[in-house]
């Protein structure tokens, strides 16, 4: 209510007011969960079981995921339902969107509405962010990271309550996912770096409150995270699987079968009982039951060794690969992945029926447990794709014409947390739709906010014009 409460108003009902941006906040959250009322259940994938049953009963299931969304996922469904868990989503999203609108295109709260509805309504029908919102995976809070820590940087007038939640939902997001940390880290680094920067030409102050909001939260993230596993007895660590996706990354690049084809005749390493059937991918080596994933989860000393030993011999075509990888990420962009990929019914059937168990014949019937929303997510990748290319090129168009501060620096920002958020997907565990599908959603945002932006300095000088 203190967010929506009437500031600076022209003179009206305060009750209608509120009552208005209420419902205008209660629709967006609607609109962004048409694809799971579509489907008639949240979206599920074959991660969502773990998520559901680590929440519920706080222990760990291989392979050891974080153990932030699973908590998440207990405290905001109750153990009612899983419609409560997107819910919530949902409504974090829109308060964070919320947020961004009233930074870029100013405090004028009927105006700012407008384009709070408009902006959902054209990223409900044109991205993937429905889809993230409307699924059981900690995926939708990655955009989240990049809105949460641009406005904690960047917006200089937040009121302490909201710097207050928003690093709240800041340090939330990044404690979801292994891979949000560091994504997370890298980018608010580049923030304070450009802070600096900007203080050092301008005179500007860095205040102790953007900093606090911002590396507090990674802190806080972190050490809950580590907390957690070392209440599963997986040790105070915040990622319990060690080396093992960075070594899955390096026998799909073909690195470790090289090292390993060059030491095995001098070392008697575990590894190379199977050097005549060692995996090519990822996917072969982490979930296909490779008979090598056994071997090195029972010796990560041996496999320590060989993921260091691998990296400091072929220094120069890791680093290669991993820029090639990352832009092949960061053009991985297809929506509907979990749908494609979806291959744990029955591991979900049951964790639903225990954890949700008022859920289950929704869950059945829903059209994506019939095998009935292919189709759909298939048209949504093709659309999603063609939006992420387009909106780009209008922003850039937009800068070319005019240069606009605030949505510039927007637009800049975005783009560079797309490319972090690839470097990192990529570089440990490889190329993947659903990782870069998560954030690809924030160009189309970008478009939105010139549009929008454009459009009100149209209204404004119009109207002075008139003044005139």
């Amino acid at each position: 209510m203190t967010d929506v409460a009437p500031m600076s108003q022209s003179p009206g009902n305060p009750h209608l007011l509120v009552i208005r941006s209420l419902l205008i906040r209660a629709a967006a959250v609607c609109v962004l969960l048409w694809v799971a009322l579509v489907n008639g259940y949240p979206i599920v994938f074959s991660d969502t079981g773990s998520y559901l049953l680590t929440g519920e009963m706080l222990i760990a299931l291989w392979p050891f995921r974080s153990p932030g969304y699973s908590i998440f996922t207990k405290l905001t469904g109750l153990g009612i339902s899983a419609w409560l868990v997107v819910g919530v989503q949902a409504i974090i999203v829109v308060y964070v969107l919320d947020k961004t609108c009233e930074y870029l295109l100013g405090n004028q709260r009927r105006y700012r509405e407008i384009c709070l509805l408009a902006s959902v309504s054209v990223l409900a029908a044109l991205t993937s962010l429905p889809w993230l919102v409307s699924q059981l995976m900690p995926d939708v809070f990655a955009g989240i990271v990049f809105l949460s820590s641009f406005l904690l940087a960047f917006n200089d007038q937040l009121p302490a309550r909201s710097r207050l939640s928003l690093a709240a939902i800041l340090m939330i997001s990044t404690g979801v996912h292994t891979s949000l940390l560091p994504i997370a880290a890298l980018f608010v680094t580049l923030l304070i770096i450009i802070k600096l920067v900007v203080r050092l030409r301008r005179v500007a102050t860095l205040r102790k409150a953007m900093l606090a909001s911002l590396i507090v939260p990674l802190i806080a993230a972190g050490l809950s995270t580590a907390t957690l596993n070392y209440r599963m007895h997986l040790g105070f660590k915040f990622s319990p699987s060690g080396q093992l996706f960075m070594m899955s990354r390096l026998f799909a690049d073909g690195l470790a079968a090289d090292f390993l084809r060059e030491n095995c005749p001098k070392r008697p390493l575990i590894a190379c009982s199977y050097l005549s059937n060692l995996p090519r991918t990822q996917t072969e080596f982490l979930f296909e039951n490779h008979p090598l994933l056994e071997e090195m989860v029972e010796h990560q000393d041996e496999m320590d060794e060989i993921v260091h030993e691998t990296l400091s011999t072929y220094k120069l075509r890791f680093l290669t690969s991993s820029i090639k990888e990352t832009l092949l990420q960061f053009a991985a962009i297809r929506t509907g992945d979990e749908v494609r990929s979806y291959n744990a019914k029955e591991w979900n059937r049951a964790v639903v029926t225990q954890v949700f168990p008022g859920d289950f014949r929704a869950f059945q019937n829903s059209k994506e447990s019939r095998g009935q929303f292919l189709p759909l997510a298939n048209a949504a990748a093709a659309i999603d794709t063609v939006t992420f290319w387009l909106s780009v090129a209008i922003c850039l168009a937009f800068i070319c014409v005019k240069a606009v501060g605030r949505l510039n620096h927007f637009f800049y920002s975005a783009m560079a947390f797309l490319l972090i958020n690839a470097a990192v997907c990529a570089t440990f565990s490889g190329v993947f739709d659903r990782y870069q599908s998560r954030v690809a959603w924030l160009a189309a945002l970008c478009a939105t906010a010139f549009v929008c932006g454009r459009i009100k300095d149209r209204y404004c000088a119009k109207s002075l014009g008139q003044g005139l």
